[in-house]
């Protein structure tokens, strides 16, 4: 390895993932205690904003890809959470508590991506076509027949590897979703869930705050 080689990978593991958000911090909003991963990426399919689209809470560790498909969305991310790696594709909202663990591979998507319709899935091939490479690919995408619903993860959730969370979901407090699962319901609190789709597996016994 080069010596250049050498200082660009020393660069890389003091900054991080700094260097891939350049001229996009001034969308975040994260508290100088928290540690993002060098996975950590931002990125803007349609034209954001000028406005706060990330905000992350004081001492987590954060190594994940956020994705906006378009101007709409925010993602909200409390204290002490531990993204382990895994994508978030947003927009509609995301928000995940304190105390939250999530391990690797994890996909969060708010909303279908498609209409059910396949006429609407055509037309927006088409679009995608028509618009290759410009900023109308995204800025102009008809989002009218693609549902879409906010994601809530609570406090104290863990979230295993691989899973999927899906659009509408809300899991609750201090619940567990097992390793590959696919969520496309609610989760209730202090409940391990699992499979595909997530189904009840057992409830956990709340743990006190000051244990």
């Amino acid at each position: 390895m080069s010596l250049l080689s050498k200082l660009m990978a020393l660069t890389d593991r003091a900054c991080g993932t700094h260097l891939a958000l350049r001229g996009k911090r001034r969308y975040l909003a994260v508290h100088g205690s928290t540690r993002l991963g060098r996975d950590f990426k931002v990125d803007f399919l349609a034209t954001p904003e000028e406005r706060i689209y990330i905000r992350i809470g004081a001492r987590g560790q954060v190594n994940a890809r956020i994705i906006f498909e378009s101007r709409r969305g925010t993602v909200e991310i409390g204290e002490r959470a531990y993204i382990g790696g895994g994508t978030i594709i947003c927009r509609e909202g995301v928000t995940i508590g304190n105390d939250v663990t999530m391990a690797w591979g994890i996909s969060l998507y708010d909303h279908n991506s498609q209409s059910l319709d396949w006429r609407g899935r055509a037309k927006m091939v088409n679009h995608f076509y028509e618009t290759h490479g410009t900023e109308a690919c995204f800025d102009e995408i008809d989002w009218t027949d693609v549902k879409s619903g906010p994601i809530v993860i609570e406090d104290k959730a863990w979230i295993g590897f691989d899973a999927v969370i899906l659009k509408g979901v809300r899991v609750g407090e201090g619940a567990v979703i097992g390793a590959r699962s696919v969520v496309t319901r609610d989760v209730e609190p202090y409940t391990i869930v699992a499979g595909n789709p997530a189904k009840l597996v057992r409830r956990i016994e709340r743990a006190s705050d000051d244990e």
